[in-house]
């Protein structure tokens, strides 16, 4: 029989991890920076993405947002691309200069609104919030937000004034951000229609109903305060 005062196998290692100068000193150590580690793998604070495959399946699932810079706006006869410098968490000098495509989710752009991109975004902050992983590029939801201005959603905005429209189908995802985003696309589809924005003006033919509509909602923005007009959506 083991003796009473005999410490147990737990009692041996408590005693062990309270050992400031021996052994235990280096397993409390070493739990520490496995922890530390496993943080770091999961967060990627230094890793700098350049390719969709980069971008690990868990920012996609928990919609982890990411930061970068607008070099180019790349056109195509299918998509059109950002070609983002991405800003890691805690940025290391760099030594390449590839950029990480990103496609604005949910919508066809077109020509025009490729010009307004260029215009817009060029050399501008943005934040992309992964949604879908392709082999060519990363969608994603794009915000841009300057110093004392509103956050620009960049998708709901192109649709808004005509420079885009909804792509049917879209991803069949139905998280509360993507179907929130899904959202604010058809409600901009709708305004655009609604106001004969751009690709719209052509599709749809200006009636004279629609003039005289038009008519009065000009009228009612030039008599109304501002703040009312937004909440009226006029």
């Amino acid at each position: 029989m083991a003796r009473e005062d005999d410490p147990s196998i737990l009692g041996r290692l408590q005693i062990l991890m309270q050992d400031e100068t021996g052994p235990g000193k280096l397993i409390t150590y070493g739990i520490a920076s496995a922890g530390l580690l496993a943080a770091l793998y999961k967060i990627r604070p230094f890793a700098r993405f350049t390719k969709p495959s980069d971008v690990p399946l868990h920012f996609l699932q928990t919609r982890v947002p990411l930061q970068g810079t607008v070099r180019r706006v790349e056109p195509s006869s299918s998509k059109v691309l950002l070609m983002v410098d991405h800003r890691p968490l805690l940025p290391l000098p760099r030594f390449n200069k590839a950029y990480l495509p990103v496609k604005i989710g949910g919508v066809d752009i077109t020509g025009n609104g490729v010009s307004w991109l260029q215009t817009v975004l060029n050399g501008k902050l943005v934040t992309f919030l992964p949604i879908v992983r392709e082999k060519e590029y990363l969608e994603c939801v794009v915000t841009m937000s300057e110093k004392d201005q509103v956050s620009l959603e960049i998708g709901e905005e192109l649709v808004k004034l005509g420079l885009a429209t909804v792509h049917e189908p879209w991803t069949k995802l139905k998280d509360k951000r993507v179907l929130a985003y899904k959202n604010s696309l058809a409600n901009a589809q709708k305004w655009a229609v609604r106001r004969r924005n751009g690709y719209w003006h052509f599709v749809k033919q200006p009636t004279v109903l629609w003039k005289a509509q038009m008519f009065m909602i000009d009228k009612m923005k030039s008599l109304l305060p501002a703040i009312v007009v937004r909440r009226l959506d006029l």
